[in-house]
């Protein structure tokens, strides 16, 4: 590598498909040119980056376990809380988390209070619920196919923070001027409210039935990284003719990418479905539902 080329020398080049190949500091001492130079140097900022995206993710990931909202990233809040703090995207503002420039554990009390913020800063006394009873002939909570015991006619919404689907034990919450907030039974901010705010609470349950209903769930998929390994993913989940919001991947170093995507489906059954076809994927080797701000 460091031997001199002349004018008339014949050079054969050997690279290298090995995922650990890269360039060495070593090359600085010998490379003529600026650009080969900056080239290098390019490569090693890269890395450095990628190493402080992980350890910006491990962190977060560290205290929002701590905090009891579940180790997965709510990415919509992150790229919010990014954007706040004039960061290009959600990946720089893991950098500066990883180079230790913003607090971890402040971004996660940021991102706690967001999430409560949705589903409980404006709850009221469990009276109020009187003033949610609309004309009985129009029963607004049967787009979520969920029936809030003792109220006919209430405004129910399902809670973006653990995003309950039918089968799942849920609680109920009253809040003013949004009805009634439906939270899975294990979700860390349903425990937080059942025990500062028990008064509050309503018996909800599925009501069976769920036509023109629609339900988001999330899942991550764990695979060897591949070429095309993403739109074999996306492919397998819309052929469920399921309508796909959001979604996110990462590969580490060890060449495992984590996928997460957020999708909509009128029928909770079919993710179970989705999820065996996701595995029978090559190179998948684990794809389960994700519940955001479960406890525990």
């Amino acid at each position: 590598m460091s031997s001199e080329l002349r004018s008339g020398d014949t050079v054969e080049i050997f690279t290298s498909k090995v995922d650990t190949a890269a360039p060495s500091r070593d090359w600085l001492t010998f490379v003529i040119t600026p650009r080969a130079r900056s080239k290098i140097r390019q490569w090693f900022s890269r890395e450095r980056r990628d190493d402080m995206v992980e350890a910006g993710r491990d962190e977060l990931q560290a205290e929002l376990k701590r905090a009891g909202l579940g180790p997965e990233l709510p990415m919509d809040l992150l790229q919010r809380e990014a954007d706040t703090a004039h960061y290009l995207d959600v990946e720089s503002y893991l950098v500066a988390i990883g180079e230790h420039h913003v607090s971890a554990q402040s971004v996660v009390q940021k991102l706690a209070k967001e999430l409560a913020d949705e589903d409980a800063d404006d709850i009221e006394d469990a009276d109020v619920a009187a003033s949610f009873v609309r004309d009985p002939l129009k029963r607004r909570n049967g787009h979520v196919g969920v029936t809030v015991e003792g109220l006919d006619d209430v405004m129910v919404r399902l809670s973006k923070c653990c995003m309950p689907v039918p089968g799942d034990v849920i609680l109920g919450f009253i809040t003013r001027g949004r009805g009634v907030s439906v939270h899975r039974a294990d979700c860390a901010n349903a425990a937080e409210l059942a025990s500062a705010k028990a008064a509050r609470m309503v018996e909800v349950d599925w009501s069976g039935e769920h036509t023109g209903s629609v339900f988001r769930a999330a899942v991550e998929v764990a695979a060897l990284d591949r070429s095309r390994l993403l739109r074999d993913v996306a492919n397998a989940i819309a052929d469920h003719h399921v309508n796909i919001v959001a979604c996110s991947t990462h590969t580490g170093t060890d060449r495992i990418a984590k996928m997460r995507f957020e999708f909509e489906l009128a029928d909770p059954s079919h993710l179970d479905s989705v999820l065996r076809t996701i595995n029978r994927i090559d190179g998948v080797y684990e794809a389960y539902r994700l519940v955001p701000g479960k406890s525990g």
